[in-house]
């Protein structure tokens, strides 16, 4: 498993205790546990490092992975373990697929008679496939990958990152990411059960516009 950002890890302060409360505040679902273990842990492909659950842990059980004391550091595996053994890796969307999916995008576009860029990624944001039509703006082809990087890093549709987008985490993290992060619509993740695989990005018409064929694009998958 690898990382776009660095990601928090839950350590030996939490074993036995499991307190919740990082459950709670973690905006993409990303700490969990079953009940044999004796503790929480967050699933490194897809932490955001947005340091909500630092926050507010009672125990002060977790660091960023760069941060974590000498003592503690063998819970860099162990978190990441935790999730090799229960979920296993996902399939990335393939190059067919990920070019039908484009094609499925602009014929939307067309319907809309407008012109765009789509872009698939795969689960850990890396572009995949991008296509880009005629009189579409040359700006769209960036735009539209940093869409799919988004869907893909917070594993939701970009729409769903409006209320956030003016807190000061979801801020810093544009910024680390060097605005990579976006919260416009057009970015949606592809599921092929039961794991998140990729996501689509489109950019070149309206907000609606956008998410009719970034819609088409996943329909197509």
């Amino acid at each position: 498993m690898t990382s776009q950002f660095s990601a928090y890890v839950i350590t030996e302060p939490c074993v036995g205790v499991k307190d919740e409360t990082c459950l709670e505040v973690c905006p993409v679902d990303c700490i969990a546990s079953t009940y044999e273990d004796d503790q929480y842990f967050v699933d490194p492909e897809i932490c955001i490092a947005c340091e909500q659950c630092a926050l507010v842990c009672p125990m002060t059980a977790v660091f960023l992975d760069i941060d974590v004391p000498s003592y503690f550091k063998s819970y860099i595996n162990r978190n990441a373990d935790f999730y090799r053994r229960n979920k296993g890796e996902p399939m990335p969307v393939p190059i067919d697929k990920a070019l039908t999916m484009i094609q499925a995008g602009h014929a939307k576009a067309l319907e809309l008679d407008i012109a765009v860029s789509v872009s698939v990624v795969d689960e850990g944001g890396r572009l995949v496939a991008f296509g880009r039509m005629d009189r579409s703006r040359p700006m769209s082809v960036d735009i539209s990958i940093n869409k799919a990087y988004t869907a893909a890093s917070f594993q939701v549709p970009t729409t769903d990152l409006g209320s956030v987008s003016s807190q000061s985490w979801f801020q810093s993290l544009i910024v680390s990411s060097q605005g990579k992060i976006i919260a416009v619509a057009g970015g949606l993740p592809v599921l092929g059960e039961p794991f998140v695989v990729g996501a689509v990005g489109v950019s070149g018409g309206t907000d609606e516009q956008d998410q009719e064929c970034a819609r088409a694009a996943v329909a197509a998958y």
